[in-house]
C-alpha cells in the first residue's frame, strides 16, 4: 500500500506565468499547491502508521484520516477561483480529487468491516484506484501548466 499512498495527489503546478495576468495565475498556482502540500503531509503521517503492524481498525482509522484530508482538498479546490482560461481544467481537477475521496472511503469501509475478503480486495483495489486517479490528476496538471505558461 505504501507506493499507492505516496502517489496520491503527487502534483504541483509550476509557478511563473508568461503573458496575461501573471499575479492572478501565480495566486491560483499557490492556492492549488498549498491544498496539495497540506494533503501530502497528512498522507505521509498516516502512511508511516499504516506500515506498522497495526490492526485492521487502526488501518481503517488512518485511511479515513486520509479521506478527510482529501475531502478538505476538494473543498479548498472548489473555493479557488481559477483564471478564466483554465476553468474547465480546474473543474476536472476538482472532480478527479473527489475520486481520491471515494477510493479512501471504500478502503476505510472495507478495513472497518473486519471481513478478510473485503480487506484483501481493498488492498488490491486501493492501489489501482489511486494509480488511476493520479494518472488523471497528472494529465490535468500538465494541461494546466501548459495553459498557464
Amino acid at each position: 500500500m505504501r507506493g499507492a499512498l505516496a502517489a496520491a495527489l503527487a502534483l504541483a503546478l509550476l509557478a511563473g506565468g508568461c503573458g496575461g495576468d501573471t499575479k492572478s495565475k501565480n495566486d491560483y498556482i499557490d492556492q492549488v499547491n498549498k491544498a496539495q502540500s497540506d494533503f501530502v503531509s497528512v498522507v505521509d503521517d498516516s502512511e508511516s502508521k499504516i506500515q506498522g503492524n497495526g490492526t485492521d481498525q487502526e488501518t481503517a482509522k488512518q485511511l479515513d484520516m486520509i479521506r478527510v484530508a482529501a475531502a478538505k482538498v476538494v473543498v479548498r479546490l472548489r473555493a479557488i477561483k481559477p483564471p478564466a482560461k483554465v476553468r474547465t481544467l480546474h473543474a476536472s481537477l476538482v472532480k478527479e480529487a473527489q475520486g481520491l475521496v471515494a477510493a479512501f472511503r471504500k478502503a476505510a469501509d472495507a478495513y472497518s468491516s473486519g471481513d478478510p475478503s473485503k480487506i484483501l480486495t481493498a488492498k488490491a483495489n486501493l492501489g489501482k484506484d489511486i494509480e488511476q486517479v493520479n494518472g488523471q490528476l497528472n494529465a490535468t496538471i500538465t494541461e494546466l501548466n501548459n495553459k498557464l505558461h
